[in-house]
């Protein structure tokens, strides 16, 4: 019964307000698990550890758009305004739960698991699960603050990141602790630090997708890494990773009759998160965009398993990994491959760069018609980076890209008509940081972020 008291309380207070997670006394009293069964069944929660990543970023990203009817036909007012980059207004608690309450549910989750742990012996017969269950708990935080710092902090910038705003750092449960934001570098190192110490009590290999193992620790650092630009660091997690498993889907034997073609848990997932749905991500009404679209190429597999034929000209989503709409960003090995090969083309290293994308590219293409990359095609990283493009639509990457990108030098300038109104979002615009909901500002006092 302590379990199910465990888990109902966990479960209350995920869905209170995200005032509750920051600063706010709780009366409520967690009973204390005596087992590792306690704290695992509470990890192996899907709706407080998997599905909680961010669907915002998405809706700011370049690969889709809606009409106007569309548009105003949403009663969500905040998928509006993320839209169209406005500056506040972004998050509401009092409708729709919001993507900061739940990564601070997944941190809060966390940090019960790990606080709970250090009232439980660990002993020479239960080292392995101890050790796993406590794995899991510091990738699952680590994850967490990454994506807090992917929508509320800028780039991250070497020269800068000792000052620039960086998340709120939860170490326990106590909601007596004040709340400070921390810096972008204090940030990442704590996301750093957090996966390092995963890597270590992890696993090689999970017993389920929806648990992480140190393949999923080694994937998810070669994210973090690659956000940071240190693309060396980022080359040598994304080659372990794929040293462990390397499995890559022939999209040749994947049916196009199925409304979402890729099956769940499907050899090319690592680890599955899902995220969130927002209103104007319904495939119904999001609609890709031709820039992207018409990229694909007639014998790319991935334009006919990707998308779907609106036959109006429009195609919508129904690519994800997680055989049903919305954002999949989870760790795959797709991924992987295309990380390790951006990255030795900005390091030089053209011709392993060449071999991994044409060993991804050749299990996208009809049989018989891939060629084959050369290190003489012209503009390898380029030819890179739009595959990545490509391969890696709605897995809630593309906005820490083109904040990455715009620090390379890249000057990309995001456009979009609403309303008859014309909106824009510049390179490095203070609105690449989304704004912190107001009521956790009016609740906590921490710093907002500048608009």
């Amino acid at each position: 019964m302590k379990i199910l008291y465990l888990v109902a309380i966990v479960l209350t207070m995920s869905l209170l307000s995200c005032k509750k997670f920051l600063d706010e006394k709780s009366d409520m009293k967690l009973a204390v698990p005596e087992r590792l069964d306690d704290l695992q069944a509470l990890l192996n929660n899907e709706n407080l550890n998997n599905a909680v990543d961010p669907g915002a970023a998405e809706v700011g990203a370049d690969d889709f758009y809606v009409t106007d009817a569309d548009l105003n036909s949403l009663s969500n007012e905040q998928n509006k305004r993320l839209y169209t980059w406005e500056k506040d207004n972004l998050f509401s608690s009092e409708n729709f739960p919001n993507d900061w309450e739940y990564l601070y549910k997944l941190i809060y989750t966390a940090n019960t698991v790990l606080e709970n742990l250090e009232k439980i012996e660990r002993t020479s017969s239960n080292t392995a699960q101890y050790d796993n269950i406590k794995g899991q708990a510091y990738f699952n935080r680590a994850r967490a603050y990454y994506n807090v710092l992917q929508l509320w902090s800028v780039g991250y910038n070497s020269i800068t990141a000792e000052s620039d705003l960086g998340p709120v750092i939860r170490e326990s449960t106590d909601f007596n602790k004040t709340s400070v934001r921390s810096s972008v570098a204090k940030g990442y190192h704590y996301v750093l630090s957090d996966l390092l110490e995963a890597n270590r009590l992890l696993p090689k290999l999970s017993v389920h997708p929806l648990r992480p193992g140190r393949q999923a620790s080694f994937g998810l650092l070669a994210r973090v890494y690659l956000s940071m630009r240190e693309y060396r660091n980022a080359a040598l997690y994304a080659d372990s990773c794929i040293q462990i498993k390397a499995v890559l889907l022939d999209y040749n034997q994947i049916s196009n009759t199925p409304t979402f073609p890729f099956p769940r848990f499907n050899a090319e997932v690592i680890y599955e998160s899902a995220a969130s749905i927002p209103q104007i991500l319904n495939n119904s009404r999001a609609k890709i965009v031709a820039d992207l679209i018409n990229q694909y190429v007639d014998n790319d597999l991935r334009k006919m398993l990707y998308f779907k034929n609106n036959n109006n000209g429009t195609f919508g989503w129904r690519g994800s990994y997680r055989a049903g709409q919305g954002v999949f960003p989870g760790i795959t090995v797709d991924e992987q491959y295309l990380i390790r090969a951006e990255c030795n083309a900005r390091l030089g290293n053209l011709q392993i760069a060449v071999d991994d994308l044409n060993t991804l590219l050749i299990k996208r293409f009809k049989s018989g018609t891939y060629v084959p990359y050369t290190v003489n095609s012209l503009d390898i990283l380029g030819v890179i980076l739009k595959e990545r493009r490509k391969e890696l639509v709605m897995r809630g990457v593309r906005w820490t890209d083109l904040k990455r990108f715009n620090l390379e030098g890249a000057n990309i300038t995001l456009r979009r008509t609403a309303n008859g109104i014309n909106y824009e979002l510049k390179p490095n615009d203070k609105r690449y940081a989304l704004e912190i909901p107001q009521d956790v500002i009016a609740i906590s006092g921490i710093q907002q972020n500048p608009r």
